[in-house]
């Protein structure tokens, strides 16, 4: 059983990853300066559909793989294309995945309590950093950068609710079939929390930037920090703040590779990892393009998952 206050830790976690290396800019680019109404209402439609997942005793182990395999994709895109665009450009982006698959793969050998007690560790040095650093932000952003209100058409302001709700729910789904005894109220509060810091996060995006800027720059989130400064004088920070970003994706990712290796045979589970690695390097890093075309799709695909989770029901015996 997975204690409340872990609970809350990892489901803080898993809300924030999926935005992370394209979340972000999906969403600004249908929600445009309404992004921020479509934040509050997809919290709002999140938070009903995750009660209604933590009311059914079972989810499927099939969907758990199939989001798994989802989540691990986008955490390897997202922390290759990051790191080669901007942290170690020179870097062959196999040795970038094959660092982080060897770690998660490692962490999924150790018990339970081992990685709950990194993820205590991984919040209490990620508060500080996010209080620090959006409290230090926030007087750069302009309110007039928001504007104008409500220039989004009716149907993108909708698909930008789906998209911020999917985006947050999709990954714990993963962490439901932990809950045990655990109450609703302690399952959502991680949940609403990692959603008002991403809402937030947009928030100083917009008005920062600008939303014309904001839809067109890559990783808008890892760009703001540049803009992040310590009394004006020390800068170039960013790449230290960026450890928040590393433990979203370990702690999602690890997870992830944990269900796989409970669902799938032992030689199944490795073949599939060295299948994974070798396809994402291939058709997928070397070509950005194919990137771009798979992730107008996955949306789609993270809907049906999400609605099959909600009605498959377990067999009886």
């Amino acid at each position: 059983m997975i204690k409340k206050s872990y609970y809350i830790i990892l489901s803080f976690f898993l809300t924030r990853v999926l935005f992370l290396g394209g979340g972000y800019t999906v969403l600004l680019n249908i929600g445009k300066n309404s992004s921020i109404l479509c934040g509050l209402l997809g919290m709002l439609l999140g938070y009903f559909v995750l009660y209604l997942l933590y009311k059914k005793d079972y989810i499927n182990n099939y969907i758990c793989i199939l989001i798994s395999i989802g989540v691990l994709l986008i955490n390897i895109l997202s922390n290759t294309i990051l790191t080669n665009t901007y942290l170690l450009y020179k870097t062959p982006s196999i040795i970038v995945m094959g660092i982080y698959l060897i770690a998660i793969l490692w962490s999924s050998l150790k018990e339970f309590k081992i990685i709950l007690r990194f993820s205590l560790l991984a919040i209490c040095l990620s508060i500080p950093i996010l209080i620090f650093v959006y409290l230090g932000l926030w007087p750069i952003g302009e309110i007039s950068n928001l504007k104008p209100f409500f220039n989004t058409e009716m149907i993108d302001i909708l698909k930008g609710i789906l998209v911020f709700m999917v985006n947050s729910i999709i990954p714990n789904i993963l962490l439901l079939n932990y809950k045990d005894k655990l109450k609703f109220k302690d399952i959502s509060i991680g949940y609403v929390l990692g959603c008002l810091t991403t809402i937030y996060l947009m928030y100083l995006i917009i008005s920062i930037y600008g939303i014309d800027f904001a839809m067109i720059v890559r990783f808008p989130e890892y760009l703001i920090l540049k803009k992040f400064t310590i009394l004006n004088y020390i800068s170039n920070v960013e790449n230290i703040l960026i450890m928040v970003w590393i433990f979203n994706l370990l702690i999602s990712g690890w997870l992830a590779i944990r269900v796989l290796r409970d669902n799938l045979d032992k030689r199944v589970f490795y073949i599939f990892i060295i299948i994974f690695l070798v396809g994402i390097e291939f058709f997928l890093n070397r070509n950005y393009v194919n990137i771009l075309f798979i992730r107008n799709y996955i949306y789609i695909v993270w809907i049906v998952l999400l609605i099959l989770s909600l009605i498959i029901k377990k067999k009886k015996n």
